[in-house]
């Protein structure tokens, strides 16, 4: 086997252009003395002769922006490339140590001291970080400088290699020797490193990323009048939240937030034990907490509105210059293939469901978008790993039967039977609709180690649902407040509704034994605040120094991302490469957790519905292959759309045909 390390150098990244034009490469051999720089025609001679050499491997740091500037430059490369992650030749330095960390239980840790890394759950281990981990050697100047030759080759572009300053030709040398020295050293920690650190799954993870790098390649559009509307519309609300809170004496009259004030009313809400920040150099004590989360969790009317009008904030801040430049570039999401479950993360992964947001984006000229959705995967996921590591299931066998395991869960809430009760939710019997929400919530929060206290948080903070009175314990919710903890926070909740979610609890398991039994294990393997490692099945990727719900949760999270990250990269490889399938020519866009979203060709009808069909065909098979024993219960349905929206649903016309859907006002129209 040929083992190279590669690394391009190019112009910058622009808005819209995330695989900017070539200028150089570099490439090294373990032999010191190996690294070469290489010019443009050199790079483009050398990877189009390695990436089809069947026993060369390459090694990069990022290598999936390396592999789309390289597509970028010569589209012909783009099947060669796809072949060689199928084959498993191509590797990173930065997702081999996050498989590593991941094993180790010290994903976003500086191992050397124990902190957390400044971006947790996102961190993406650049070189720099492993070259000071495994070779104890500081090139952060050589990265952050802004006078740096990495962020001016533009400059040398033309320009004749032998002609460069000696730190520009120099440079990229020394990346491509660190690069191979980490992945080797990466070779030895790995055999000290429990499950040999992962690194079996590296080939996958390849694929999803270079699948998920081409997504954002191609980027999203919005649509300039939409955005306009919008705009108007959240500087309004902006505007008014102000006025509303400098009259409640939060603001004050310059604009700026009286953090006295803010704090003393939060401290009140709490009843005297507020939350109080992490300690740091300035307040060693830490402070009042005043976040989002502790306003909405006070139980007080104001600091919840405040809470609550974050969201407009969050619009103006985050949102609205993003979306504007939509309209003239496209919006190139970042994603990180692999979080601690091993889940994808994305800075555009959480955007709003309410408010406007996603309706601005717009698919293409000559595309609409595709979304397909799996249904309930989390149920379908936390019931095979019940199989897989007890023998049985409930919930599987309801759901490979066909019923509706929340009407079921709710039947045994209410001490009805499921066919008396599902007749009542078909009805709209308000009493049956109620329990069937309450189970629905206990069915996705249970399952995670969520207690009483922590379900009752979440059902008020995200939806805005009361237990007590969905139970019709109460008239009013939160007459009298209790405090719970919630991620090792205080939060201010109703008691009525914690006694509800507690006797919930206890028939919520009788409803699942297989899930009591799964929580009385890994309560054993944390008794005393204790930690243990944890399989996820189906992928053998192991997850070190795991606390009680990260026990609980991470096995079905972990299988599902493993389904989803093969269905993306099955969906990406047809669009990309195979011209015999209705995919071909159309893109992906975005992947939410257990969503994909593309845009796809809509010149001919016909090819539109065989190519959303197969999308969501490949996406089935893929997740039956992880959830074998769930086969029959795997649902994702395609939907069409000119728009992105949480309303879209599938449409089909008299003949079977998907068709694009429609919002209701302008159907109405």
């Amino acid at each position: 086997m040929n083992l190279w390390s590669f690394d391009t150098e190019t112009w910058l990244i622009q808005p819209g252009l995330l695989a900017p034009p070539l200028v150089c490469a570099s490439i090294a051999m373990r032999e010191p003395g190996s690294e070469c720089l290489l010019d443009k025609a050199q790079a483009r001679e050398f990877f189009r002769a390695a990436i089809a050499e069947r026993d060369t491997h390459l090694v990069g740091a990022n290598l999936a922006y390396d592999l789309g500037v390289m597509a970028a430059d010569d589209p012909r490369l783009v099947a060669p490339i796809f072949a060689a992650l199928e084959a498993g030749r191509l590797h990173c330095v930065q997702i081999r140590e996050a498989l590593i960390d991941i094993a180790r239980g010290l994903y976003g840790v500086d191992p050397s001291t124990g902190r957390k890394l400044e971006d947790d759950e996102g961190a993406r281990y650049p070189l720099a970080l492993l070259v000071q981990r495994y070779l104890g050697l500081d090139i952060s100047e050589d990265k952050k400088n802004p006078k740096a030759w990495r962020l001016r080759y533009a400059e040398l572009d033309g320009v004749p290699v032998e002609r460069w300053p000696r730190e520009a030709a120099d440079y990229p040398k020394r990346d491509a020797r660190y690069t191979l020295d980490v992945f080797y050293r990466q070779e030895a920690i790995a055999q000290e490193t429990p499950n040999g650190g992962n690194l079996h799954a590296e080939a996958e993870q390849m694929r999803a990323a270079f699948a998920l790098h081409l997504a954002s390649i191609w980027g999203l559009r919005t649509n300039g009048a939409a955005v306009s509307q919008l705009r108007e519309r959240v500087e309004r609300e902006w505007t008014e939240n102000r006025a509303k809170f400098q009259k409640a004496g939060i603001y004050r009259e310059d604009g700026t937030k009286d953090s006295k004030r803010l704090a003393a009313l939060v401290t009140a809400a709490y009843c005297g034990e507020p939350p109080i920040t992490a300690p740091s150099d300035r307040f060693p004590a830490g402070q009042v907490a005043t976040d989002r989360d502790t306003l909405l969790g006070s139980g007080d009317a104001l600091l919840e509105e405040l809470g609550k009008s974050g969201r407009v904030d969050k619009y103006k801040s985050t949102y609205l210059d993003v979306v504007e430049a939509g309209t003239e570039a496209p919006i190139n999401p970042r994603f990180n293939v692999l979080v601690s479950t091993t889940r994808v993360s994305s800075d555009y992964q959480q955007l709003p469901q309410k408010g406007g947001i996603r309706e601005v984006h717009e698919a293409r000229p000559g595309f609409v978008y595709c979304s397909v959705d799996y249904g309930g995967l989390e149920l379908r996921t936390m019931a095979q790993r019940a199989i897989w590591e007890l023998g049985f299931s409930k919930m599987a066998d309801a759901l490979n039967s066909g019923l509706d395991v929340h009407t079921l869960a709710a039947a045994e809430f209410l001490g009805a039977s499921y066919d008396e009760l599902l007749a009542k939710v078909k009805a709209k019997e308000p009493v049956a609709v109620a329990f069937r929400q309450l189970a629905k919530i206990l069915n996705f929060g249970k399952g995670g180690g969520m207690t009483g206290g922590s379900l009752v948080y979440n059902a008020r903070a995200k939806d805005r649902v009361s237990f007590c009175l969905l139970a019709k314990r109460a008239d009013v919710c939160g007459v009298e407040r209790v405090v719970v903890t919630v991620q090792r926070k205080p939060k201010m909740v109703c008691r009525a509704c914690v006694e509800v979610a507690k006797e919930l609890d206890t028939k919520w398991l009788n409803a699942w034994p297989e899930q009591r039994e799964l929580q009385h294990r890994a309560k054993s393997l944390t008794y005393g605040g204790g930690f243990s490692d944890v399989m996820i099945p189906g992928a053998n990727i192991l997850r070190g120094g795991c606390g009680y719900t990260q026990i609980l949760n991470t096995p079905f999270q972990g299988l599902g991302a493993v389904g989803c990250k093969r269905a993306m990269w099955r969906v990406s490889r047809e669009m990309y490469v195979d011209r015999s399938s209705p995919l071909y020519g159309s893109r992906l866009v975005l992947m939410v957790h257990d969503e994909l979203i593309s845009e796809l060709r809509a010149d001919d009808p016909q090819r539109l519905h065989d190519a959303a069909e197969r999308k969501a065909e490949i996406m089935r098979q893929a997740m039956r292959e992880v959830t074998p024993d769930l086969a029959p219960a795997i649902e994702a349905e395609p939907a069409l759309s000119r728009y992105l929206s949480k309303d879209v649903a599938t449409v089909r016309d008299s003949s079977g045909r998907l068709v694009v859907w429609e919002p209701a006002t302008k159907r109405a129209a």
